[in-house]
This record gives C-alpha cells, sequence and structure tokens, in this order.
C-alpha cells in the first residue's frame, strides 16, 4: 500500500480494507498532530483533535467525495482546533485568571527537536506564536506541512490569494522576528 495514493487508501476503506485507513493513518499522523500542537499549544488537546479528525475519516470513508483527502484531514483538523479557541476564549471571559496561567503554558519544543536544532528550535517555535494566528495558521499549513495553495485555502476558508498573501506577510515577519532575537541574543 505503499504506492497507493490517499484517495486510493480512502477508497479502500471504503471498500471495508482497515490496512487501508490504518497506512492513511500513519501517512498522516504526524502531520496532523504537529499542526494541531502548534495551533493548540497543548499536548492533551492535540491528541483530542488528531483522534476526532481520523475518526471523522473513518466515519466518512464511505461516502467521501473530494479532490484531496490530505487537504480534507487538514480541513478537519483545523476546524476542530478553533472550534476548541473558542470554547477556550469563553472560558477566559468567564475566569480572567486563567489568562495568565495560559500564557504561562506556552509549547516548547519536543526534546528529539531541541538535541537536533538546540535553541534555534526554541526561537523558531517563540517567533512562530509571535504570527498573527491566520497567519501563522496559513505558513503551517502551507509551509511545514506542505499542502498545495488550493488545499490551504480549502481548509482556511480563504481563497488563494489570501493565503498567498498571508505566507508572504508570515514570511516577513518571522524574519523579523528572529532578526531582532539574533540581535538580542549577541548583546546578551
Amino acid at each position: 500500500m505503499q504506492g497507493w495514493t490517499d484517495e486510493q487508501l480512502m477508497s479502500g476503506w471504503a471498500a471495508g480494507d482497515e490496512a487501508a485507513f490504518e497506512a492513511l493513518v500513519h501517512r498522516h499522523a504526524a502531520g496532523i498532530k504537529g499542526y494541531a500542537m502548534r495551533l493548540l499549544r497543548s499536548p492533551e488537546q492535540a491528541e483530542e483533535v488528531y483522534v476526532e479528525a481520523f475518526a471523522r475519516a473513518a466515519q466518512t470513508g464511505r461516502s467521501w467525495t473530494g479532490p484531496s483527502v490530505r487537504g480534507w484531514l487538514y480541513t478537519v483538523t483545523h476546524r476542530l482546533c478553533i472550534d476548541i479557541l473558542r470554547r477556550r476564549q469563553v472560558e477566559r471571559a468567564a475566569a480572567p485568571g486563567l489568562i495568565a496561567l495560559a500564557e504561562s503554558r506556552r509549547m516548547r519544543p519536543n526534546a528529539e527537536a531541541l538535541a537536533v536544532l538546540g535553541e534555534q528550535a526554541r526561537l523558531l517555535e517563540d517567533a512562530l506564536q509571535e504570527l498573527p494566528q491566520e497567519n501563522r495558521e496559513a505558513l503551517l499549513l502551507r509551509v511545514v506541512h506542505g499542502l498545495s495553495g488550493a488545499e490551504t485555502a480549502e481548509a482556511l476558508g480563504l481563497t488563494r490569494t489570501q493565503v498567498d498573501s498571508a505566507v508572504s506577510y508570515a514570511r516577513k515577519r518571522l524574519k523579523r522576528i528572529l532578526g531582532s532575537q539574533a540581535v538580542a541574543g549577541s548583546q546578551r
């Protein structure tokens, strides 16, 4: 099943082939979890989103139609994350003391990333968190997770032009942020 496209795997699942679905999950698990983690900054909630996204894929498998399984998976993941972020806003409004707690729980790179990239991984994650949400989401989907412009636009509910603009802005802003971090680091 290694040479199968995502669409072939989804069709295999629709025909009752459980191995096809397992291959689909294996192929996209890391990307889906990573995207959810970067948006939510909570390993527990990212895991919940990952499980729910693939549960929906399993339920939809027999009736799925569309141009891109990968794009559809990221669309589902994005919408689940947005739902959680909206619930957080309501919860924060109800309990103002939680804002400080949430800010103190900023996501940090995992141990493997730190071992490989060291301080650069932390600086990049910090810089990503400084981007406006729409720009961060577009950059993560388009550049980090490799979705096409059309898939990213579908996932975010934007036009292709808006995605291109958001990614361009995010890249420029990241360069400025990382540049200022480098200057601040050299002055220590």
